[in-house]
């Protein structure tokens, strides 16, 4: 399969089109969580939550073309084939429970938004679906997938404006997890999107 390249910078103006094309204020506004699930039915995809593997390592799924996934039946404790279209992202269902992480839950959607946006041109028509693993070797693509998930899910105007906003008074650890919070991600997704732009 080829492979592009996108620079952080393009990155960074592809998560920013993404938002604004959905809600200028998601950018520009107020700091707050991005809703993830409507951003990613707004760009055309549905969302179908499944038990994608028995043991959980798969997290989610873009689906690039009209077919037939697996996935794990927990009623009948077997696979079955189960019929996707074109522009559908599956999230493993464990991830939508009670006590599921949200931080997660809300990237797994995000890095399957990316991909759509960054890699339809290079799987539509090849049957392959791009999908985020547990413990999968990172590749370029799940690479970049993860930077547009992090860039859309914490837009660095947005990072940049609750920094500042919240910085006064707090240690690392407590702006960390009162940023966290804010937009509902993980305090290690936080943590890095900060150390990485040199604001921590």
């Amino acid at each position: 399969m080829a492979k592009l390249f996108y620079s952080e910078y393009a990155i960074e103006n592809i998560a920013r089109r993404v938002l604004t094309a959905y809600d200028p204020k998601l950018y520009y506004g107020k700091p707050a969580a991005i809703p993830i699930e409507d951003l990613i039915e707004a760009n055309g995809l549905s969302l179908e939550y499944q038990y994608l593997r028995k043991n959980g390592r798969i997290l989610g799924k873009t689906i690039f073309d009209d077919g037939l996934e697996a996935v794990y039946d927990m009623e009948l404790h077997e696979y079955i084939l189960f019929p996707v279209r074109a522009g559908t992202i599956l999230i493993d269902a464990s991830l939508c429970g009670e006590e599921a992480n949200t931080g997660r839950f809300r990237f797994t959607c995000a890095h399957e938004l990316a991909h759509w946006c960054l890699h339809k041109k290079l799987y539509l028509g090849t049957g392959e679906s791009a999908a985020l693993m547990l413990t999968a070797e990172e590749t370029d693509m799940e690479f970049q997938a993860n930077l547009l998930g992090s860039a859309i899910l914490m837009p660095m105007a947005q990072v940049k404006r609750a920094f500042y906003q919240l910085r006064p008074g707090r240690d690392r650890r407590t702006l960390v997890a009162d940023m966290a919070c804010l937009f509902g991600v993980s305090k290690q997704a936080m943590r890095i999107r900060l150390e990485h732009h040199n604001l921590l």
